[in-house]
């Protein structure tokens, strides 16, 4: 990872408790320290940071949650004004600073979270054990949370008797914890976030600890580095495949038209609808992100996305990208379809 040439700035941040909720209707938008925060550091810094960086910046800001969007806009623009007064309830949190010198507004928004930690550190020593637990998490759909490692192994953690969750840190870098739940729209991640053993968010930043990131640009790329991980792991390598790229094409060019990231739905379509008979067993992905890099490394820190790319389960992966105009802003919807018994013939 390249390092910035700027200091790393952590503004001191007075959290406001936030409790998952259900996003509601009529009620603008509310503006919280954390994400007033987040903005601030963003805009000492220079640029907005990409893929695990900016969840990394985030967590050192106290916030846990997904965001929605990070954007940089004139003070004066009607964009921000319509976030500001929104009573649609997409936007639930927001917080913003100015971004000097040009008096332009970076802005950082975030979704109601359906599920937060609670009584945690996100920095540890290394050897230690990092412990929280979920405010929310009784209310999600057959629930699940995993942690990968630094060494992108994947352990998935359960709750004790009192509703901690708990996990060790033997090795100094990044550990990325998530959850998930199941909806009538497939597996949901619900939330991503970073512990860092044996460090500080600078750290990262500075690269002396380093997260997964990806530097192709294609899906060719990114096949080529999945393989190379899953070698490097003793796992056999995946064969391309010309139906599933076609699949994976089509399941893209869905879900960015549509502006969706569901596995199962009426516009996008559903997967085992248009697999060959002769695929019984199968996976996908879905993640986006500015372009394939970008959406590619979302997908390495995700503990329950890699889970999938690592499966032994697998012979064949077909990947495709497709640019979402509109709910996503130009961001690339990158689809990865994995599938055993596929005939090319």
């Amino acid at each position: 990872m390249k390092s910035i040439g700027t200091s790393f700035y952590a503004a001191a941040v007075i959290s406001i408790f936030i409790f998952p909720c259900i996003a509601e209707a009529n009620v603008p938008p509310q503006r919280i320290p954390q994400l007033d925060s987040l903005a601030l550091d963003i805009s000492l810094m220079g640029y907005i940071p990409s893929g695990g960086e900016l969840l990394v910046l985030a967590a050192s800001n106290n916030w846990f949650g997904l965001l929605s969007c990070v954007k940089l806009l004139p003070g004066d623009t009607y964009e921000l004004d319509s976030i500001l007064t929104d009573t649609t309830g997409k936007w639930r949190y927001l917080g913003y600073a100015f971004w000097a010198p040009a008096g332009d507004i970076i802005l950082v928004a975030a979704p109601a979270p359906k599920c937060l930690p609670r009584d945690m550190e996100p920095t540890v020593q290394v050897g230690s054990r990092a412990a929280f637990y979920f405010d929310g998490y009784e209310l999600l759909t057959e629930p699940r949370t995993a942690v990968s490692t630094p060494h992108l192994e994947i352990i998935e953690i359960n709750p004790d008797s009192t509703g901690r969750f708990a996990f060790s840190t033997p090795l100094k870098g990044v550990y990325w914890v998530e959850v998930m739940q199941q909806t009538p729209l497939g597996p949901s991640i619900e939330l991503l976030f970073p512990v860092i053993s044996g460090g500080t968010a600078e750290d990262v930043f500075m690269g002396t600890i380093t997260i997964p990131a990806s530097e192709a640009d294609s899906p060719s790329g990114i096949l080529h580095e999945l393989n190379a991980i899953r070698q490097s792991k003793g796992i056999p390598t995946l064969e391309a495949s010309e139906i599933l790229d076609s699949l994976a094409s089509i399941r893209a060019g869905n879900l960015a038209f549509s502006a969706s990231l569901s596995h199962f739905g009426l516009n996008t379509g559903n997967l085992p609808d248009i697999l060959p008979e002769s695929v019984s067993i199968y996976g996908e992905n879905i993640g986006r992100g500015k372009g394939y890099q970008e959406a590619w490394s979302m997908i390495l820190i995700s503990p329950f996305h890699l889970q999938t790319c690592m499966s032994e389960t697998y012979t064949h992966a077909g990947i495709s990208g497709a640019v979402d105009t509109e709910e996503y802003e130009w961001q690339l919807v990158l689809v990865q379809i994995f599938a055993s018994g596929v005939d090319e013939e």
